[in-house]
């Protein structure tokens, strides 16, 4: 372990790390009592820079504080094997999928590995690598900022604004203007998933109070009004206001469980017991709910074609 001066600290991977503003005021008040007990992550460069890969948190408390120097570990001289030394780790300690995103995107693009060869070298399968790859490519510059600073939760994000505008092909622009309405507002990630079902499918009267700044009405209007989708209760009944409400609901916690069944590391063994009994029972309600859907939509659409539905 070294004792670094902080100027000789590159800090060209910042961008790749997640900004979480609750963390670091504790981590600030950990710093000031007890000084950094962690030393920070870096590669050193043969004229004696230290690049940064972890610790972020920890330097910008370090600055905050007036402090002249930090504890440094090397993880040698190749930035590359750094990396990859620092994602095999997240086995154990917290990175959260779009930073192993950001990585494994760095990995293939910046040093010109293999799928296969960077699933290798951090013990991982070449799924997980594929599940990673790009994925932050998929968000346009103003989201990403938004995430990565902390203004708009990483989970709103994976699994509920991604999935949904995803599978309604909504325009990035509008992505990105709902983003901006909703960022840095101190929101739950609960009001932040009903907001974006109304600013997106609630139609133009909910986006135009949204739009100018009027969520908390918008929020109390929507928890008054029941499902989402279907704000306005003429032309449709209880019972098909309750079947759309569900549908919403399966579509979200689908994207739940697969976000958290790619991040996190899940190894107890009550764990797998469990959740092997539970996919045993999933997977044939999966098939039966993907048929019932097929169905739905294939006699849906024979009405409509029907010489007599006019």
């Amino acid at each position: 372990m070294n004792e670094i001066e902080i100027g000789q600290i590159d800090i060209r991977f910042e961008m790749f790390r997640l900004k979480d503003k609750n963390r670091e005021k504790m981590l600030l008040a950990s710093i000031l009592e007890q000084g950094i007990r962690e030393p920070l992550l870096c590669v050193i460069k043969p004229e004696g820079t230290w690049i940064l890969l972890d610790g972020f948190k920890r330097l910008r408390g370090a600055r905050r504080l007036g402090m002249k120097t930090v504890p440094v570990i090397s993880l040698g001289t190749d930035e590359a094997a750094a990396i990859l030394r620092l994602i095999r780790a997240s086995n154990a300690r917290s990175l959260n999928i779009l930073e192993q995103s950001m990585m494994v995107d760095k990995l293939k693009q910046g040093y010109g590995m293999s799928i296969r060869d960077i699933a290798h070298r951090v013990e991982r399968s070449p799924a997980w690598v594929s599940v990673r790859l790009g994925l932050t490519n998929e968000m346009s510059e103003v989201v990403r900022k938004a995430v990565f600073s902390g203004d708009f939760p990483v989970r709103s994000y994976m699994y509920t604004l991604r999935v949904f505008t995803r599978v309604n092909k909504i325009k990035r622009s509008e992505i990105d203007i709902f983003v901006k309405t909703v960022s840095g507002k101190g929101l739950s990630t609960r009001d932040i998933d009903i907001l974006a079902y109304a600013f997106f499918r609630g139609g133009a009267g909910l986006q135009a109070q949204m739009l100018r700044g009027n969520l908390n009405w918008t929020l109390k209007q929507l928890r008054r009004g029941g499902t989402l989708l279907c704000p306005a209760t003429n032309g449709i009944s209880d019972q098909e206001r309750q079947t759309i409400t569900d549908l919403e609901l399966a579509q979200k916690y689908i994207g739940r469980v697969m976000h958290d069944l790619n991040e996190y590391c899940l190894e107890s063994e009550l764990f797998y017991k469990t959740v092997g009994l539970l996919i045993s029972g999933i997977s044939g309600e999966v098939r039966r709910f993907i048929k019932t859907l097929e169905v739905f939509n294939d006699q849906r659409g024979q009405e409509k074609n029907h010489p007599n539905a006019l």
